[in-house]
């Protein structure tokens, strides 16, 4: 009913669940004004707590920002992420995307040793 509302007002009410609700429709009936709006109220709300889960959805989902967004909440807490629950069901769900993180952060470390000259 609020995807439709959308589309005939171009205004939605959202709270955490509608905004992936309607993403994942925006997603997929392309309806991009949409999908961004819920990307930037999701990244919006974005924390530790909800990053592992939002990167995993994100991805999914095809929606960069929000993936973006949330994996620089990850690695900015790198040392927190293995005594993450989300990130134990990731592994056992996508490893991929813990392969990804990984990538990230050690790219990250490269380009700042190369940066400091180390």
């Amino acid at each position: 009913r609020a995807f439709v509302n959308y589309l005939y007002t171009a205004e939605a009410f959202l709270d955490n669940q509608m905004a992936c609700n309607l993403l994942v429709l925006a997603e997929k009936y392309q309806v991009k004004h949409l999908k961004a709006y819920c990307e930037k109220y999701l990244i919006s709300k974005l924390n530790w707590e909800k990053a592992i889960v939002n990167f995993a959805f994100a991805h999914q989902h095809n929606a960069n920002q929000l993936q973006d967004a949330a994996l620089a909440v990850i690695m900015e807490n790198m040392d927190n992420l293995t005594k993450n629950e989300d990130y134990t069901e990731l592994v056992d769900s996508n490893p991929r995307l813990v392969v990804e993180i990984y990538e990230a952060y050690l790219s990250k470390q490269v380009n700042t040793a190369a940066t400091l000259g180390l």
